[in-house]
């Protein structure tokens, strides 16, 4: 079976999106996300403009560079497979089998739908099982409530906080400290990733 040059290829699959490796194609969409201040602000990100030329050298190294070490996904609406978000597991330590995970969902109109926690839960299932992780963390600002829970419905619990470590105008957050095990992912989700040796 052929796929068509504008199709995604698909690694993951939800009932809501579908998780893709990142392409060159995409780079104007994360040029946009990294540039908007609600996107960059839920992300706890600083407030710093990304030139296209520099977003797309900055993209297409972590693109081509790609290793076992860091795994970075589009996400796609499963329905229309159009964007609507980068996530990735970085600093993968298959010695101590750990690694951090990381999420953005671009479009504004697609917050709160229940694709943030999906991808989260697939993006903790293929770490545990592809990578055989032990650990994956994550840290998130305490103003990121929605961020939080879905986090928690995934099995992350928190681990602990780098007290009034960031800073948004005039108003100080705690940067949240949350970690996930096996033992929690698995007693509230099933696997998605496919044993063709049952």
């Amino acid at each position: 079976m052929t796929t068509r040059n504008d199709e995604p290829h698909i690694l993951l699959k939800g009932k809501l999106v579908s998780l893709g490796p990142l392409q060159k194609s995409e780079v104007p969409f994360l040029t946009r996300w990294y540039n908007d201040p609600i996107t960059l602000l839920l992300g706890g990100d600083d407030l710093i403009p990304t030139s296209e030329a520099r977003s797309e050298a900055l993209w297409t190294k972590f693109i081509e560079e790609e290793n076992d070490k860091r795994i970075f996904f589009t996400m796609y609406e499963k329905t229309s497979m159009r964007p609507i978000g980068m996530c990735n597991l970085r600093d993968i330590n298959t010695l101590h089998g750990t690694g951090e995970l990381g999420i953005i969902i671009g479009e504004a109109g697609d917050r709160g739908k229940g694709y943030g926690s999906e991808t989260v839960s697939l993006l903790v299932d293929y770490g545990f099982t592809a990578f055989g992780l032990t650990n994956i963390w994550l840290d998130t600002l305490s103003a990121n409530t929605a961020a939080i829970r879905a986090y928690e419905k995934a099995g992350f619990k928190e681990i602990g906080r780098r007290r009034g470590s960031h800073r948004i105008g005039t108003r100080v957050y705690d940067t949240v400290l949350m970690d996930c095990i096996p033992a929690d992912f698995y007693a509230l989700h099933e696997s998605v990733i496919v044993n063709p040796y049952g």
